[in-house]
């Protein structure tokens, strides 16, 4: 199943090497499409975005989200920040190394590092792409509550978006329910079925889930899966995806390299078709 009622953008099969930080002046005033009703954000302008891989239990693919996305910016040309607030697995930060590192956590004096996301995005006056730790719902509300985080984004015209990573698995789903009927009406998300896993019959058949996705207007999206030899060398050889283009190595070739191309392709369709990304 696949919902997407947000304005489509123009899909691109590039899938440049550039592994840059996006130099090159992006589209500063993003079109916000959301639907009045469900989030009020829909009138008012969207210069930036914070984008954060969410998923809420550990293993689901939360950092593989974000590496492509943030490698999305990169091959697009788009300026970028990249921020790695998984401080016990940070699997962003361990392939691109240039991102910077924020901190989620319910201890008041702990949580306020993840202050340095704003901050810098404000700054810098640019999106960002955002990796979270498991198990944030609670830290990442209170920084909400804490620091009036949306009153800020609003005024600053700079909207949060959630990509939540579910497996199929019930534990996901539920995760997923909580924090749609939590945030939703106030940060949009965007569901991204990971095909690293199989079996979706509980999301398919979960009437309450659907019926959330479907009030929210939620888009649904699905991540590609790249074979297990080619993903476990990218992240045992610590390959950016634009590196793995170009890797050699023992049974990493041609083939594998195309793989990666492949799924690139397929996973920028996906990201570009929920229009939270940059006009290209």
């Amino acid at each position: 199943m696949t919902v997407t009622t947000r304005k489509r953008t123009k899909s691109s099969t590039n899938t440049s090497t550039d592994n840059t930080n996006g130099n090159s002046e992006g589209n500063d005033s993003v079109n916000s499409t959301v639907n009045a009703e469900v989030n009020p954000s829909v009138n008012r302008r969207v210069n930036h975005r914070i984008h954060f891989a969410d998923g809420n239990k550990g293993g689901v693919g939360k950092s593989v989200l974000c590496r492509t996305l943030y490698q999305w910016f990169l091959d697009r040309k788009q300026p970028v920040i990249g921020v790695e607030a998984d401080v016990n697995s940070p699997d962003f930060k361990g392939i691109y190394s240039d991102v910077m590192v924020a901190q989620f956590s319910e201890d008041e004096t702990m949580g306020a590092r993840a202050n340095a996301i704003v901050n810098a995005v404000v700054d810098a006056q640019t999106s960002a792409v955002v990796n979270l730790p498991a198990t944030v719902y609670e830290a990442f509300r209170l920084w909400l509550r804490d620091y009036d985080i949306l009153t800020l984004a609003t005024d600053n015209h700079i909207e949060l978006v959630k990509w939540f990573v579910v497996t199929g698995e019930f534990d996901s789903l539920k995760s997923l329910e909580i924090s749609l009927s939590s945030f939703d009406r106030r940060i949009p998300h965007v569901v991204v079925k990971n095909l690293k896993y199989g079996d979706w019959t509980f999301f398919d058949e979960s009437d309450d889930l659907q019926a959330l996705i479907r009030e929210t207007r939620t888009p649904v999206i699905e991540l590609p899966k790249l074979p297990v030899r080619v993903a476990s060398t990218v992240l045992q050889q610590r390959l950016t995806y634009a590196d793995s283009l170009r890797h050699r190595g023992k049974g990493f070739g041609v083939v594998e390299q195309a793989a990666v191309k492949s799924y690139l392709r397929s996973a920028y369709a996906a990201f570009e078709s929920t229009g939270y990304l940059p006009s290209i």
